[in-house]
């Protein structure tokens, strides 16, 4: 059975990286973003903000997993609370989150 993966920032640096590796892996993968775009390639799109909280019930309903890689300079916090909320109740699925900032590394 194909397990449906709700990418959150799947648009962007990190998440153009991991789609393929997704897809490739088997699972079903739909896409919160927040500018609208046609659905394909084995990608389902679903727009919403999640800042403004909008569009994530829908782009939550009936994903198994949840990997949260979307982030920005301000208001992590907010995205995240507001994603998590749909998914509270138990036997919900399971959701993992990362932070792929570089920024203000120092590597000498």
């Amino acid at each position: 059975m194909t397990k449906r993966i709700l990418l959150t920032g799947g648009t962007g640096t990190l998440g153009r990286l991991v789609t393929p590796l997704l897809l490739d892996a088997g699972f079903t993968v739909r896409v919160l973003s927040r500018r609208a775009h046609e659905s394909g390639d084995g990608i389902e799109y679903v727009a919403g903000d999640l800042l403004k909280d909008e569009g994530i019930e829908a782009a939550v309903d009936g994903a198994e997993v949840v990997l949260h890689l979307a982030g920005g300079p301000k208001g992590d916090d907010v995205a995240t609370r507001n994603l998590v909320r749909p998914r509270r109740e138990p036997g919900s699925g399971t959701w993992c989150t990362s932070r792929s900032s570089g920024r203000g590394a120092n590597a000498g």
